[in-house]
């Protein structure tokens, strides 16, 4: 028999809906719901602003990023030889302490003697100090960084084999330290990755910069110029143009044996050969003997440190 509930007597069945104007035991009434459903509404529109405003601020931090590599060779030289210098100093010596073994006192005084003397040539900015390290080891390489630091090793003087051609590897590297290519250069990929670690949250290291330091390559125009204002100064210093294409000609043998190694640096050789015998043609600077190392040079190369 169904039972009906007596609305007279107040009671309800326990299981009829709840009223809705109640709150159920443990939980919120409406109003309660409708507040936290606003706090969370407003709070949903500050982090969408805050995403906004920090899209727009890594944007703008990324244009910068990028003027500033396409604009490099317009400010960066502002930064003075001194201040350069200073920078570059601490690394300059933890690679020296670290990594460089000192050739023969006579190869050493010779090649430092040799740059001075090409550097007399050239026309250099004010506040410019080079510095010329030669050291050990059997690579046919050459580099300059930042600060005037010039590198030469030891292998690269035995292959040359004459005072001409080296003449002209220092010239070229002097070039790039007038120039400041090194800054140039090192700046661009400072900045880049900078960019790159915007983008990917990834650090570099110390020990990345200074692989920057002693690797930086260069475009085939700084490489280019560098080899006209060599060769202007060999002209100056000798009267004639003889062991210019030397270095070239020796990379392109390298080119054979160990592709891939300081060619990365020195591309395009034979064009690079080119354009100084048309140089040299255009001006009517004769290619002469070279001159041979001094003995003492050559005992010092064969006997070592």
């Amino acid at each position: 028999m169904d039972h009906d509930p007596d609305p007279a007597n107040g009671s309800s069945d326990p299981t009829g809906p709840a009223d809705l104007g109640s709150a159920p035991a443990g939980g919120v009434d409406q109003d309660e719901r409708w507040r936290r459903a606003e706090i969370d509404e407003d709070e949903r529109r500050h982090i969408e602003r805050f995403a906004r405003g920090a899209a727009v601020a890594v944007i703008v931090g990324v244009v910068l990023i990028v003027i500033g590599i396409l604009t490099v060779p317009h400010w960066i030289k502002v930064l003075s030889h001194e201040s350069e210098r200073r920078f570059v100093e601490p690394y300059v010596e933890w690679i020296a302490d670290l990594a460089l073994d000192p050739v023969h006192p006579d190869v050493e005084a010779y090649v430092k003697g040799l740059g001075a003397e090409v550097a007399a040539q050239m026309d250099l900015p004010e506040g410019l100090e080079l510095e010329i390290h030669v050291i050990e080891g059997g690579e046919v390489n050459a580099f300059t960084t930042l600060g005037g630091h010039i590198f030469v090793l030891e292998g690269l003087i035995e292959r040359l084999d004459n005072e001409n051609s080296l003449a002209m590897v220092l010239g070229h590297e002097i070039a790039h330290a007038a120039q400041r290519d090194p800054l140039t250069s090192l700046s661009r990929g400072l900045l880049l990755q900078l960019l790159l670690t915007t983008a990917t949250g990834e650090t570099s290291t110390s020990r990345d910069l200074g692989g920057q330091l002693v690797l930086t390559a260069y475009s085939r125009e700084l490489e280019e110029e560098a080899d006209a204002l060599a060769l202007d100064a060999l002209q100056r210093l000798y009267g004639h143009a003889g062991g210019a294409t030397g270095l070239f000609e020796e990379l392109r043998e390298v080119e054979v044996l160990a592709p891939g190694g300081i060619l990365a640096s020195h591309p395009d050789l034979s064009s690079r050969i080119r354009a100084i015998e048309d140089r040299c043609e255009e001006r009517g600077w004769a290619i002469e003997e070279t001159a041979p190392y001094p003995d003492a040079v050559l005992e010092g190369l064969s006997s070592g440190p």
